[in-house]
């Protein structure tokens, strides 16, 4: 497998394909092209999305945020803490390691970068991926509101 960083609004459909593998109805799908295409024009000194290939398929993809990640600088501060965002695995290659390999990853650049502590956001119906951050000793340090009254949103941290 292959990681690489993407730049160029036009990865917009690489990112597509990984997004599309979760059953979604138009409206869902085209508001995710939006969100992603609005990220991909964030790249660069700010925003760094990195993605995964298997031979010629993309299979991952995951954000790192520097500064200003929804505007908390508990997420990110644009010195010593960066937000994990938008850690996705295709549907159809889970349970492989991806999402650990993406982890792994992620925080060695962000170590790389002078971090000293990694933030994320998760739902609270996420078992797999709460489960995933656990065990990578990331730990809840907020409880927000989620989108739907039985929802929660947990945000997690980790000491690199």
């Amino acid at each position: 497998m292959k990681i690489i960083e993407i730049r160029d609004i036009d990865d917009v459909n690489e990112l597509i394909k990984i997004a599309s593998t979760y059953p979604k109805t138009q409206e869902e799908s085209l508001a995710v092209e939006k969100q992603l295409q609005i990220e991909l024009s964030e790249a660069g000194d700010n925003r760094h999305i990195y993605v995964c290939y298997d031979n010629d398929v993309c299979v991952a993809m995951i954000q790192l945020i520097l500064k200003n990640a929804d505007n908390d600088p508990e997420y990110a501060n644009g010195k010593d803490i960066a937000h994990v965002h938008n850690l996705q695995v295709r549907k159809d290659r889970q349970n492989e390691g991806i999402g650990k390999l993406m982890m792994d990853y992620i925080e060695d650049k962000a170590k790389e970068m002078g971090k000293r502590v990694l933030t994320l956001g998760v739902d609270s119906d996420n078992e797999r991926a709460i489960k995933l951050y656990k065990n990578r000793d990331y730990k809840i340090f907020r409880k927000d509101k989620g989108r739907t009254p039985d929802e929660w949103g947990y945000a997690m941290k980790k000491e690199l």
